[in-house]
This record gives C-alpha cells, structure tokens and sequence, in this order.
C-alpha cells in the first residue's frame, strides 16, 4: 500500500488539495538523497502527521496557527515502535536513545503499514549493532511482551517471529 497516496485520499472533501500540498512541501524540505518513504495524518483533522524517509522519522503537530511542533528521530537511534488501536484510529509511539514521538488518531491500516516500514528499516540497523549481553537485557521478557502484542493483534505472526529471532539471535 501507497501510505502517501492513501493518506491524501482519506484527508477527505476539502483537505485533500491541502494534504497534497502538505506532503510536497515536506519533501521539497528532504535532505540530499533522502526518500520519502510513508505518511500517515490523524484524522478526521489532519492535525498530526508522520513522515517515514529511508533516514529518518520525522512527527509534525500543528498546535495553532503559528505553532508547529517537529519531531525528527534518526532511524539509528530507535530502539522500538510501538502501536495501539483506539476505537477506530490508532496510534504510533516512537522510542529513541535521544527523544520520543507520537502521532494519534491514525488510520488503522495505514498506522499498520508504516510500522512495517520502519520495521523493515530499523531491524536492519540493529542486526549491525554490538551484542548485548543477556544478563542486561531479559530476553524472555520481552519475548512475553512481543507475544502480548501478537495476540491483542498489534504484531502479526510474521513480525513477532523475525523479532523472536532477532531476540534469540537465530
């Protein structure tokens, strides 16, 4: 799924030029090389946004008419990313070495496709990264709580097994 092009259509009549624009500007704003890769906006105002790129992840919040809020997170410094459903929307936590974001009020399927995105583009990066020593980190644990997260159908079956591996460095 096209997370842009979906995220236009569903801005609704009358917000769709604007989240268009929105979006071009965005990546008119890209770094040298950088690709967008998704975008999600809460709905039904497009008030939160979250842009996916192959660098980083950037949250902007329009708090009023001359406020923004911008959060950029560097992929490399994500240690997880977490989704949760709310009636009909969902959410996107982002937990980094450096800084946090959130973005609410989702569209369900499109919060699902950006987390395999940044998934797909984190899990990566930290197959690179130093091993831990398990005596820091309960593996067992976390195993439990990706579990959790399958059941209550945050996680599929595929993403719970690849991170189970990971976990288990298999």
């Amino acid at each position: 799924m096209d997370t842009i092009q979906e995220t236009i259509k569903l801005a609704g009549w009358g917000r769709k030029k604007a989240m268009e624009k929105q979006i071009e500007m965005f990546e008119k704003s890209l770094q040298k090389g950088e690709k967008l890769l998704g975008a999600g906006a809460s709905h039904p105002k497009p008030t939160q946004q979250i842009y996916v790129t192959d660098k980083r992840i950037i949250a902007h919040k329009i708090e009023g008419i001359f406020e923004n809020k911008k959060t950029e997170i560097p992929l490399s410094s994500i240690s997880s990313i977490n989704t949760s459903t709310k009636g009909l929307g969902a959410n996107i936590d982002i937990v980094a070495s450096n800084n946090n974001a959130s973005v609410e009020h989702l569209h369900i399927h499109i919060a699902q496709e950006l987390k395999k995105i940044i998934d797909s583009l984190v899990i990566p990066l930290s197959e690179n990264t130093p091993s831990i020593d398990n005596t820091q980190v309960d593996v067992a644990d976390q195993i439990k709580k990706l579990a959790e997260l399958r059941n209550i159908g945050i996680l599929t079956e595929e993403e719970f097994s690849a991170k189970k591996k990971q976990l288990l460095r298999i």
